[in-house]
């Protein structure tokens, strides 16, 4: 086991998420080591068949406030070609967000909004997703072209914080993730 520290309509990025609430969890906890490792970025395979799953997973190099205790902290990038889905993000922040926040994910100037699971109801209230589904494809694009991804959002405690990631190695993750689940 590991450990680790088209324009779709926000409403239908939601019921969709029903189907994914706790695949990153299970992913993350279920996982015994990864098949490869990227520089910062290791690239997990599991099931066979329609059950299949491929994801990346990064971990923040610098978190803020440094003083604030937290679960897990990890941003996913998978695939789970018998559901059809390719790309889905998701981010673990290690604490329950606010119903406020409004979570995002910063690489160079281009920003792109997420929502939470406590915006969702959906039980899963440390995470987030990317509220646009049709910009899966353009925030892995810019992944590649980057060197730095900001994830900030805002405790239920009221804490804003913000976690940065290197891209080192995530262009040449994603060509493994593309390889060992290829769209169907």
């Amino acid at each position: 086991m590991i450990t680790l520290k088209h324009s779709l309509s926000f409403g239908f990025a939601l019921l969709l998420t029903l189907n994914l609430i706790f695949i990153p969890t299970a992913q993350a906890q279920e996982a015994d080591a990864p098949i490869a490792t990227f520089n910062q970025w290791r690239l997990f395979v599991e099931g066979s068949g329609l059950s299949k799953t491929c994801f990346i997973m990064g971990e923040p190099k610098q978190t803020a406030p440094s003083n604030v205790k937290r679960g897990d902290i990890f941003i996913t990038l998978t695939h789970r070609p018998g559901q059809g889905v390719r790309n889905e993000i998701a981010v673990s922040a290690g604490y329950p967000f606010s119903a406020q926040s409004n979570p995002f994910v910063q690489i160079g100037s281009t920003e792109f909004n997420f929502f939470t699971g406590v915006q969702a109801r959906n039980s899963a209230d440390g995470w987030a997703w990317l509220r646009q589904l049709d910009q899966q494809a353009g925030l892995v694009s810019a992944m590649k072209r980057g060197k730095t991804l900001v994830f900030k959002g805002t405790s239920a405690r009221g804490t804003i914080t913000t976690d940065t990631y290197s891209l080192s190695g995530v262009t040449a993750a994603t060509k493994a993730l593309d390889a060992a689940c290829p769209a169907s």
